[in-house]
This record gives structure tokens, C-alpha cells and sequence, in this order.
């Protein structure tokens, strides 16, 4: 895997969650006890066909609580360290994940759920969906910012429901925007904070300022 990413490098990440207000008010971890979402089993069933097929043995993972982020400037620097240590090794372990592949719901632009198989390369740099048996990369490199929440600016149908928003998520790049529905607010949460981690490792290792 990349190297993790140095203490004055987090304000990257920190600033991609949007500071201690956005953060707060977008995950929704910090306000439910990261239990099975009541609406997971209704999402499930509203997703157009069958789960595709995740290639190869999937071990169950347990999820770890994210750190608390938005204490971040009042802690120590022996806390800080530990926050780091602990929230690396949720990265990797969620990049190992992503590697063999997982299976999420994207919300189309016609307001329809879809399942599909998405993928992490094993350099960390491309996001990859499967749609209709092909394989659609995004480069990470590419990916204008990942937040919480629904954007539906480009839908050409609106819904007239939608999951919480506390189970989205959406990554906007090159003026498209890719919205995620997950089956509970701490897979969301996770999914938004590693991969603002990831993107901030590219970042670094591609030297770009």
C-alpha cells in the first residue's frame, strides 16, 4: 500500500471533510451507535436485480468507529499520533477491501438504485465500477472532491424519494457526479473519509501541491 500520510498533511484531509462543522453535521456516526441502518433492508430490495458476484473470498470485516476527527486541534501530540495510527490502519484495511472488490448502490440519473461491483487497483489510483459488464474507471487523480450527501445536479429525473442522506455519499470529477447509497451510516462515513485519505496520499506521491 502507499505510504501513510505525514502529521502536516492532514488538514488536507481535515479540509476535505469540510472542517469541524461540515464533519459534524455529515456523519452521521457521531449521533446513531453505528448499528444496522433501520432502512438497509428496504434499500436492498428497491436496487434494481441481484447483487453481482464479488470475485474471490470476501472475509467479513469488522468496521472500526472513525476517530473523532473534529477534536483534532485540541488533542496532544502523543493523541494526535494515536488518532493517526488508528485511522491509517482503517484506510488499509478498507483499501484491502476495495482491492478484491465490493459491492455498493448507485443512484442513476433517472433516480433508479443499481447494484454494482466497485474496485480499488492495487496502486491506490483508480476507483472502478462495473456497469453492464464493463469495467468504468475513475482516476483518483481525477476526482474534484467526495463529500457526503446526494448531488443531483446533472439527474435528468429527479426522485420523488430518496434514502436518507445519512447513506450517501457522491464523488463529483470532471463534472460528472457519482452518488453511492450505502447500506448504513458508518459504511458512508468510512467510504467518505478513506477515500479523502487515499486521494491525499495520490496527491502526495504524485507531488502535485
Amino acid at each position: 500500500l502507499a505510504q501513510g500520510i505525514p502529521k502536516s498533511s492532514w488538514a488536507g484531509v481535515w479540509q476535505g471533510l469540510g472542517g469541524p462543522r461540515d464533519y459534524c453535521r455529515g456523519m452521521s456516526l457521531f449521533c446513531c451507535d453505528g448499528g444496522p441502518c433501520k432502512q438497509s433492508n428496504r434499500l436492498r430490495s428497491e436496487a434494481a436485480g441481484p447483487a453481482p458476484t464479488v470475485p474471490g473470498p470476501t472475509p467479513a470485516r469488522t468496521q472500526q468507529p472513525l476517530p473523532l476527527l473534529q477534536d483534532w486541534d485540541r488533542l496532544g501530540k502523543q493523541e494526535r499520533e494515536a488518532v493517526q495510527e488508528k485511522l491509517e490502519g482503517i484506510v488499509n484495511a478498507f483499501a484491502q477491501e476495495m482491492i478484491r472488490g465490493k459491492v455498493f448502490m448507485k443512484l442513476g440519473r433517472n433516480g433508479r438504485l443499481f447494484y454494482r461491483l466497485c474496485t480499488l487497483d492495487k496502486q491506490l489510483s483508480a476507483f472502478s465500477m462495473h456497469i453492464k459488464g464493463a469495467i468504468v474507471e475513475y482516476p483518483i487523480a481525477n476526482m474534484q472532491h467526495i463529500s457526503f450527501g446526494y448531488d443531483l445536479t446533472d439527474f435528468t429525473h429527479v426522485p420523488v424519494s430518496l434514502p436518507s442522506d445519512a447513506l450517501a455519499a457522491v464523488i463529483a470529477m470532471d463534472n460528472r457526479r457519482m452518488n453511492l447509497v450505502f447500506s448504513s451510516p458508518m459504511e458512508r462515513d468510512e467510504f467518505v473519509t478513506c477515500m479523502l485519505v487515499l486521494k491525499e496520499r495520490h496527491r502526495r506521491a504524485s507531488g502535485v501541491a
